[in-house]
């Protein structure tokens, strides 16, 4: 199977509309017909290395070892790539989507984590991990939503690595959450050019000046994602607890 009669054969699959549950397993087969051969993944070798065009257009996110390779026009699901360098591990977090995930080169191994607290602590997470997984190539596992999906990658080879990944039409777009269970922590990781848009929010919660508020009411009445708009909310209370110079 190439990467076009997958996308094709996935397209139909997703057509027709089955439960959740079915699209992960028969994904799944299909993913793994795919990622028994890595003749497929030549030409989009290429293209990263050859077309400044096609690696211009790339997405910009959150992983920086990401590589689009396909997405339905709806768009109803996407198809990436993940190269992974000799001992990289990921950081836990969790996904706004149902996902399929193989291994394409090399050895990815896969930890999951339950959420043990009830999420209502702003910051806080207690996790527990079960089901560690080792996969070889065309070796796959599962993704699902939100609490339910928090996982862990690494590259177990002592080369590189390569995992490819179908992930739905996500239920939360913009963000995902990071987790750090030694510390029992959690946080919202942006894709760099949404970073920067909360970090500029943010310094103007730390600035506490008239015109500082009023830029961040000014965005909270543009039509921005509701993720931003919850981190201005956040900013303008912060704002207004500041005091001028000289206040008391």
């Amino acid at each position: 199977m190439d990467l076009n009669e997958f996308v094709k054969s996935l397209t139909a699959l997703l057509k027709e509309k089955p439960p959740q549950a079915e699209i992960i397993r028969q994904g799944r087969t299909l993913l793994s017909s795919l990622t028994a051969s890595t003749d497929w993944f030549q030409e989009s070798l290429a293209r990263l290395l050859l077309d400044q065009t096609w690696r211009a257009g790339q997405r910009h996110t959150i992983w920086p070892n990401e590589i689009s390779l396909a997405w339905d026009t709806d768009p109803e699901f996407s198809v990436l790539a993940y190269i992974w360098e000799p001992d990289m591990v990921d950081v836990v977090h969790d996904h706004g989507s149902w996902g399929v995930l193989a291994c394409l080169v090399g050895i990815i191994d896969e930890i999951k984590y339950s959420r043990l607290d009830d999420g209502s602590r702003e910051g806080f997470a207690e996790l527990s991990p079960h089901s560690p997984l080792t996969m070889n190539p065309g070796e796959t596992t599962f993704i699902l939503p939100l609490d339910q999906g928090i996982h862990r990658l690494g590259n177990a080879a002592r080369g590189h690595s390569v995992s490819v990944h179908v992930y739905g039409q996500p239920v939360r777009r913009g963000y995902i959450r990071t987790f750090y269970p030694e510390e029992k922590r959690v946080s919202v990781a942006y894709p760099p050019p949404t970073y920067k848009a909360a970090l500029a929010i943010r310094l103007l919660a730390e600035i506490g000046r008239p015109w500082s508020q009023n830029l961040i009411s000014a965005a909270l009445r543009e039509s921005v994602p509701d993720f931003l708009k919850a981190e201005c909310e956040q900013a303008l209370s912060r704002s207004k607890e500041k005091k001028e110079p000289g206040q008391e």
